[in-house]
């Protein structure tokens, strides 16, 4: 299975609004192939997560995992998690800071605030019902991902521009 090429802000397709996966889709070999290069292509960048319009793929589906990822060395490690169709319902009131980086805009990060605690909900890569609680860092990517789906970037989110940093300069004067 390839690895796929991720496209940069610019590209057009990361401001596209994604259309839904259909059941068919989902039991087709072609989909089963895209979502197993779609995690290699997540792996392989180092990347929390990955939506599929940032290979170009106007689907709603995205993958998350954390396993020792290099770009959030002090992060808890989570499981994969491949979800089609995803929504998310916000289940705190409570805020967190968040420090992003996207593979659509390599080696910058910005601070954004997001929901601590949210349900995420849809179906997993075998078409079956799907509902998880995510806490903290798992939340923050789920979200991230989500709005990729909407055509949402996380500069788009953040409330000033002050905090968008380049990573080499993330790491000496922002990361302490």
């Amino acid at each position: 299975m390839p690895t796929l090429e991720v496209i940069k802000m610019g590209n057009p397709l990361l401001r596209s609004v994604c259309q839904p996966v259909t059941n068919d889709e989902i039991a087709s070999q072609e989909f089963q192939a895209f979502i197993d290069s779609l995690i290699l292509t997540m792996q392989e960048e180092d990347g929390a997560g990955i939506a599929a319009p940032q290979v170009g793929i106007l689907k709603r589906l995205f993958v998350i995992e954390m396993d020792g990822n290099k770009r959030y060395p002090d992060e808890d490690n989570f499981p994969m998690t491949v979800i089609i169709n995803p929504e998310i319902k916000i289940l705190s009131n409570e805020i967190t800071d968040s420090w992003e980086g996207c593979l659509s805009i390599p080696g910058i990060r910005g601070k954004l605030k997001r929901s601590k605690q949210v349900q995420l909900s849809g179906v997993d890569r075998h078409g079956e019902p799907f509902e998880k609680i995510l806490d903290g860092f798992p939340a923050i990517v789920a979200q991230h991902e989500l709005d990729h789906l909407n055509g949402i970037l996380f500069i788009d989110r953040m409330k000033t521009m002050e905090t968008l940093t380049f990573e080499e300069e993330y790491s000496k004067y922002w990361n302490v």
